[in-house]
């Protein structure tokens, strides 16, 4: 069987849409459009991270008449930026639920997505904390196929990725590919050698998805990662909890937060 299982859904129209969900609850009094101001996004997936930026910066919640934001997690908008840039966390991990949170805050009107993740280093050279800007994935995910056919390459957009960058300045360790996978506990050996040798830097789980997302709904998408875990033949190490990882994340934050409200 191809994957997609019907390979013209290409040109179909969607049935479901983010617009017409936003549209649901704005009929049910749970949206106000004419209320929302958000033109940028930052989406971290640690939660630790997240809950130290919460404490550290102190961001209003985004909501309604007390009525948080329908969409999956927690927003927040940043500090200064009279809420045309928020922070989105608490809504797990992976390519579908990214997409889920893309695809609502573009129909809201988010025109900038910058991602922050972590991921597995897969070339030797690699450390613990170092940042990598990515410039394109690997498509082994299912959300991607659902937007691009699976022999469309992916890439951020390039000048949103290129403040990134200069937003990051010194503490950029390198540029290339991710691989983007589904399915964690299946990452093998013989995938590891495969994407190593052909310059993958590293596996994570949002990349390919979000780029494909936003390159179809016309939004701007740049990301970065930092090395958490490093993996070989001869096994995984975690390294999460380092501290070159959690001062690689904060670092990330801040620059994605410079590279959004310098335009605001």
């Amino acid at each position: 069987m191809s994957f997609p299982s019907v390979t013209s859904k290409y040109h179909s129209k969607e049935i479901i849409s983010a617009e017409a969900v936003i549209r649901d609850w704005e009929d049910s009094g749970l949206f106000d459009r004419a209320s929302w101001k958000a033109e940028s996004a930052i989406l971290v997936y640690d939660r630790r991270l997240y809950t130290q930026l919460l404490e550290t910066f102190d961001p209003e919640e985004v909501g309604f008449e007390n009525v948080r934001f329908g969409g999956p997690g927690s927003y927040h908008a940043l500090p200064d930026t009279d809420g045309r840039v928020i922070l989105v966390g608490n809504f797990g991990i992976g390519a579908p639920v990214a997409a889920v949170v893309a695809e609502t805050l573009i129909a809201c009107g988010v025109r900038e997505i910058i991602s922050l993740g972590t991921a597995g280093g897969l070339q030797a050279e690699l450390s613990p904390g170092e940042i990598i800007s990515v410039h394109g994935a690997v498509r082994d995910d299912g959300t991607s196929q659902h937007y691009l056919k699976p022999d469309v390459s992916v890439a951020p957009h390039d000048a949103l990725t290129s403040r990134l960058e200069a937003a990051l300045g010194n503490a950029l360790s390198t540029q290339g590919s991710v691989w983007t996978t589904d399915a964690p506990f299946r990452e093998t050996i013989i995938e590891l050698e495969t994407h190593r040798d052909a310059g993958i830097l590293a596996v994570e789980m949002e990349a390919a998805a979000l780029m494909a997302v936003c390159e179809v709904r016309g939004a701007a998408f740049a990301t970065s990662v930092c090395i958490s875990d490093i993996l070989s033949e001869e096994g995984w190490k975690a390294l999460f909890s380092e501290t070159e990882v959690r001062e690689a994340l904060m670092t990330m934050f801040k620059a994605a937060m410079a590279t959004l409200v310098q335009t605001k």
